[in-house]
């Protein structure tokens, strides 16, 4: 389990943390995904602050890209995007103070646009907070040699708009097992990401194998290599599978035989 969450991390840019010291992070978030379309024209989700000195939050608009392969590609910050989704929704507060224990409510809300084409559109909401106040230390630690860290935490919350109805396919190919770990590549096509869990699968009972959450391939993207371990079980006993969240207008159950090449 812990190995999918980091690699997700990593991989979809879902929630991309920074530290500068070693403590816990800090605020923690409700969701690692925000969505807009016609139909769901507002979300919200909690930031709740675990520390115990409070935290100033500052929240911001960024971007990221991505190219065919799924790798996450770094933007000139002066340039806004064709895709960017910054003028299609509102979001507040922007600015505040997170008590400890307790938690801070950001919402968004969907600009509607006349005669709007179909289309998807992606940002970021980068959220920076860091501690009001330096901790406090006692007289013994006075005398003693200090670096002086505060954490810092940085997260990326993807943020989907989508005016119109949109489709996607996705399927499964290149399968190759090395030991009892089975790489495969996930495609896909249409004019809208795709966002969900990849299941293997034990076509014999349908229990789940082994899984991977939180997969993203943005419209950039058309493919992606992943890797699931088949515990054992003989290929031709196993079925790959991609399940879309629907909170996120997903729509896609697909599975697909696993077919070595």
């Amino acid at each position: 389990m812990f190995r999918h969450y980091i690699n997700n991390l990593s991989r979809t840019s879902a929630a991309l943390i920074l530290f500068s010291s070693l403590s816990a992070q800090a605020i923690s978030l409700s969701t690692y995904r925000i969505y807009l379309d016609n139909d769901s024209s507002t979300a919200s989700f909690i930031m709740f602050n675990k520390e115990a000195l409070p935290q100033t939050c500052e929240l911001d608009i960024v971007h990221r890209g991505f190219n065919e392969m799924g790798k996450m590609l770094r933007v000139d910050d002066a340039i806004t995007p064709t895709n960017s989704a910054a003028p299609w929704f509102r979001y507040s507060p922007r600015n505040f103070i997170a008590a400890p224990n307790l938690t801070q409510t950001v919402r968004f809300t969907l600009r509607r646009k006349a005669n709007s084409a179909a289309a998807e559109y992606r940002s970021y909401l980068k959220v920076f907070c860091d501690t009001d106040e330096a901790p406090v230390t006692s007289e013994s630690d006075l005398d003693q040699p200090k670096v002086g860290v505060k954490p810092h935490i940085i997260q990326n919350v993807p943020i989907i708009v989508r005016t119109g109805k949109l489709n996607a396919q996705v399927n499964f190919s290149s399968m190759h097992l090395e030991g009892r770990q089975l790489s495969f590549t996930i495609h896909r096509k249409g004019n809208r990401s795709v966002y969900g869990t990849l299941e293997l699968v034990n076509k014999k009972n349908d229990e789940i194998v082994d899984y991977t959450r939180n997969i993203s391939l943005y419209t950039e993207t058309k493919q992606l290599v992943q890797h699931l371990n088949t515990a054992g079980i003989p290929v031709n006993q196993l079925a790959l599978r991609f399940v879309e969240d629907e909170k996120y207008g997903g729509t896609i159950d697909y599975r697909q035989d696993v077919k070595l090449n």
